[in-house]
């Protein structure tokens, strides 16, 4: 308000030099009587985080593939504000910044390196391992052995941190969340499982005493995430299984096309008036033809970032 009255009585008085005088004095008595102006940037009122819920399966990747993990640790939201300005009468704004530290779960099973992330779509971690935004990382392979991440232990205490052995995961430690509006964004992660697997690897030790060195020609990864059939199911649609559940050991190998006829041995003939049948004897039949024969894939081109793809029979 001084600073309106002073310039009008000082361009009245001395002109335009008067004016500027008036400002410039009046301004310093509305600073000494209302304080110096001063702005806010946009604030969170909540920090909390969002979690993940419960009972969702933590799957088991093989080869090279982009999954999503599941949060299973996470600190509220810290606040940082910084004041700039304010000398000599000028405004001064503070803004404010915010950081996350939280847990990613990968993989149930070990893997042995972690490649790109993406965050809301874009590069969060490139292929050097260089983070595009201010925070740390910190990846756990998912060994029997491994130990406590050192932020968990020190948030949590020895008594309540776990150390999440064999399975694989992530900790972001005060990642700065300027770049995704102020919130966790959404994570996916390029996960180096193995150089190489077949169909005994994905089986594992989920099953006692099987046979299944099956290679897997054309799959650069692959996710379970399910019961073992439905994976079974899946990769017999890609490439056909024959599975002999003998007495004492499960046999799956590639199913063979019949190349050359089956020669048949000579019928069992009923001698006798009585008998009901023939003492001996069986039958052998061509595989039945599949009743809708796969017509697409979908699939994910790991030279494209991953990104989805059909491909067409």
């Amino acid at each position: 308000m001084a600073t309106l009255v002073l310039n009008a009585v000082g361009t009245a008085i001395g002109g335009p030099v008067g004016g500027a005088i008036g400002s410039m004095v009046g301004s310093q008595f509305d600073a000494a009587i209302f304080g110096s102006p001063h702005r806010q940037g946009p604030r969170l009122k909540e920090l909390e985080v969002t979690s993940s819920s419960y009972g969702q399966p933590l799957p088991r990747h093989f080869g090279r593939m982009r999954v999503a993990g599941q949060v299973i640790w996470a600190t509220d939201l810290v606040e940082s504000s910084e004041t700039l300005g304010g000398g000599k009468g000028a405004a001064s704004i503070t803004t404010y910044s915010y950081t996350a530290s939280f847990a990613v779960a990968l993989s149930s099973r070990p893997i042995a390196a972690l490649g790109r992330i993406w965050a809301d779509g874009r590069l969060l971690r490139g292929t050097e391992g260089d983070l595009k935004a201010a925070g740390t990382l910190r990846l756990h392979l998912g060994h029997g052995d491994q130990p406590c991440d050192p932020l968990i232990l020190s948030a949590e205490g020895e008594a309540r941190c776990p150390a999440h052995r064999d399975l694989a995961y992530v900790v972001f430690e005060d990642l700065d969340l300027s770049e995704f509006y102020n919130r966790i964004p959404a994570l996916t992660f390029e996960v180096l499982a193995d150089e190489d697997f077949d169909l005994a690897d994905v089986l594992g030790d989920l099953v006692a005493d099987a046979d299944a060195a099956v290679p897997l020609e054309g799959f650069r990864g692959l996710t379970c995430d399910g019961p073992l059939d439905g994976v079974l199911q899946t990769i017999d649609q890609v490439l056909p299984l024959d599975v002999d559940a003998g007495p004492d050991t499960l046999v799956v190998s590639r199913r063979r096309s019949q190349d050359r006829p089956i020669a048949l041995p000579e019928a069992a003939v009923s001698a006798g008036d009585d008998d009901f049948g023939g003492a001996a004897g069986f039958s052998r039949r061509r595989l039945a033809a599949e009743a809708q024969p796969i017509s697409l894939l979908r699939y994910f081109d790991s030279e494209r970032d991953y990104l989805p793809g059909v491909q067409h029979a």
